[in-house]
């Protein structure tokens, strides 16, 4: 078994997904620091799935520099990747590995947009995590994560592959390796696709969308994820990408989606990376996907309404 980063790892943000990483580093005696956007929202508090809580120690960053043992995890949104890149080009070594977590796609566009020869690397997780206040968050439905290699990345470092795998399988368990990222990012994506805008429209949690009157809603949205993402070479099946929604819904019942979250709270979604991106590939393809568009125009007046 290959040791953990032997640096820091540098966690950019305040959200949820970045806390449940922290927790999992103190835990693990991996040292850490917190850059949330802003100190006054640094997590102080993570409940955990078995009710238990910890204190997060209060590591803010400090380090004018991150070398070639540090890792630096982006986990944000994808509209916030390309400017977060920007604020920490400088500060990185050149052989400083990233980690991207995330929702939807677009986010290795973004982050290359600014650091074109970085190793990156990226994981989706189906955890289940909420920012309960300012200064706490719950762990409130135990997932899996996923992890692989940017495939345009330079050159392949194996050590440092299997040093950055092992720390974020001790930071964010249970970790399994995908040699096809990027397949299962489609897959995730034709996940979020349904339960995000459905249940952020109807205001719902996700185990609401197992009525049968979301059936039709759930049917028509993956048939046109799948009959994309078929275009775009991936082997799948309408049937396949259902069965995967239901199984989300079960098992995350009592979650809010993230974009259920960020309209009740009247910040900007994820939309443009999810349904938005299934409409560019579309338009690309020369394929009509007008539920996923009905769903992103819907989405994209909500948020217009934000004062």
């Amino acid at each position: 078994m290959a040791n953990p980063i032997r640096g820091q790892v540098h966690i950019v943000g305040s959200g949820a997904i970045g806390s449940l990483i922290a927790a999992g580093a103190q835990r693990n005696n991996i040292a850490y620091s917190l850059a949330p956007r802003s100190p006054e929202k640094l997590t102080q508090r993570i409940t955990s799935y078995s009710n238990q809580s910890r204190w997060l120690s209060a590591n803010l960053a400090n380090k004018d520099s991150l070398g070639p043992d540090d890792l630096l995890i982006l986990p944000l949104k994808v509209y916030q990747l390309e400017a977060a890149a920007r604020q920490w080009q400088d500060r990185l070594d050149e052989s400083t590995p990233i980690l991207l977590l995330h929702n939807g796609m677009g986010g290795l566009e973004a982050v290359r947009r600014v650091l074109p020869e970085h190793a990156i690397y990226i994981a989706t997780t189906s955890h289940g995590v909420l920012k309960t206040s300012r200064h706490e968050v719950r762990h409130t439905g135990f997932g899996r994560t996923i992890f692989g290699e940017a495939p345009d990345n330079q050159a392949i470092d194996d050590e440092q592959l299997e040093r950055v795998f092992e720390t974020v399988s001790r930071c964010l368990q249970p970790v399994t390796w995908h040699k096809n990222i990027m397949e299962a990012l489609w897959f995730k994506l034709a996940i979020n696709a349904v339960i995000n805008p459905l249940t952020a429209l109807h205001d719902i949690p996700n185990g609401d969308l197992s009525d049968s009157r979301f059936a039709g809603h759930i049917n028509d949205i993956s048939q046109e994820t799948a009959t994309v993402m078929q275009a775009e070479g991936f082997r799948c099946s309408v049937q396949d990408l259902v069965g995967q929604v239901m199984q989300v819904i079960r098992a995350t019942s009592q979650n809010y989606s993230s974009m259920h979250q960020d309209v009740k709270h009247r910040r900007p979604t994820e939309i443009d990376a999810i349904n938005g991106y299934i409409v560019q590939s579309a338009q690309k393809k020369g394929i009509d996907v007008p539920i996923n568009a009905f769903l992103y125009k819907k989405i994209k007046a909500l948020e217009s309404t934000y004062s």
